[in-house]
């Protein structure tokens, strides 16, 4: 019975009439919606696709300039080449997918999401990039190149930068939270503001980079599971010439939401960032 369904709604896709007719039907819509792996038709421009559910979608190539995809969401499903011209993916979600050679030009993206984004590194310094990772949760992101680029603000928390090329990036008030940054380069980086808890660092290049008060330490009151200290893992890195005094460890509390920072300790550093001090300026 599924296979019949599956192949209804397949000639029923395939069977759509070109934009500018729109598809709000709602059998039609359904079938879109309950679909789930299937390659849908390349011509989808200008459509009612809002609130969708597109679960490994084959969408390569696919062209959805024009089309209304607010509130919609793509999990899994293959980008590459999609167009999005123009779209309204407004509060979209993008979860999982593949993005290479996709193009967002003028698409409104207010709201939208990115989690576990796979970005090419040949697309990280073009327009598309830099929308993403802005806001890219666990985002695959190895690699990339993106040395003295403006991403003050950025919020990458669990992303995978390993190898990352940031030499000279304004990385100001950046979140890294738990990103794996091993052996990226961070040489004349400016860090500071960043949070930088969890963010695993061994072997990074930071030789000439301005920490500031970047957030290193931090501990959360009153959450389980958070019941210790975490900083930064600073293993293997040359931090010679770095100056940490103005480094902070701070602590938020999750039932009022507020925040309390003060300097990080050498101790901290030390035994919880496992840094080598040798040649920094750190805190007495």
């Amino acid at each position: 019975m599924i296979r019949y369904l599956v192949a209804a709604a397949a000639l029923l896709l395939i069977g759509l009439p070109p934009a500018p007719v729109r598809a709000d039907d709602d059998l039609t819509r359904k079938l879109i919606d309950a679909c789930v792996g299937c390659r849908l038709p390349k011509d989808l421009h200008g459509r009612d696709l809002h609130g969708l559910h597109f679960v490994g979608a084959d969408l390569r190539d696919a062209d959805l300039t024009h089309a209304n995809l607010n509130a919609a969401e793509f999990t899994g499903a293959n980008l590459d080449g999609t167009r999005f011209d123009d779209a309204d993916l407004r509060n979209a979600q993008l979860v999982g997918v593949r993005l290479r050679h996709t193009s967002f030009a003028r698409a409104n993206l207010a709201g939208a999401k990115f989690v576990g984004v796979r970005l090419d590194p040949d697309d990280a310094n073009s327009p598309l990039g830099l929308t993403i990772i802005r806001d890219c949760t666990g985002c695959a992101l190895e690699g990339i190149d993106l040395h003295d680029a403006d991403l003050r603000g950025i919020k990458v928390v669990g992303a995978n930068l390993r190898d990352a090329k940031l030499a000279g990036a304004r990385l100001n008030d950046a979140n890294l939270v738990g990103a794996n940054a091993r052996d990226a380069d961070l040489s004349r980086a400016d860090l500071r503001g960043a949070e930088l808890v969890a963010t695993k660092l061994s072997g990074a290049r930071l030789a000439g980079a301005t920490v500031g008060d970047a957030i290193l330490c931090a501990d959360n009151r009153g959450s389980a599971s958070w019941p210790r200290t975490a900083c930064a893992d600073l293993r293997g890195v040359d931090l010679h010439g770095v100056d940490l005094r103005a480094a902070r460890h701070c602590t938020d509390d999750e039932s009022s939401g507020a925040r309390d920072c003060r300097a990080v300790t050498r101790a901290e550093l030390t035994d919880i960032a496992h840094a080598d001090l040798t040649g920094a300026l750190a805190p007495g």
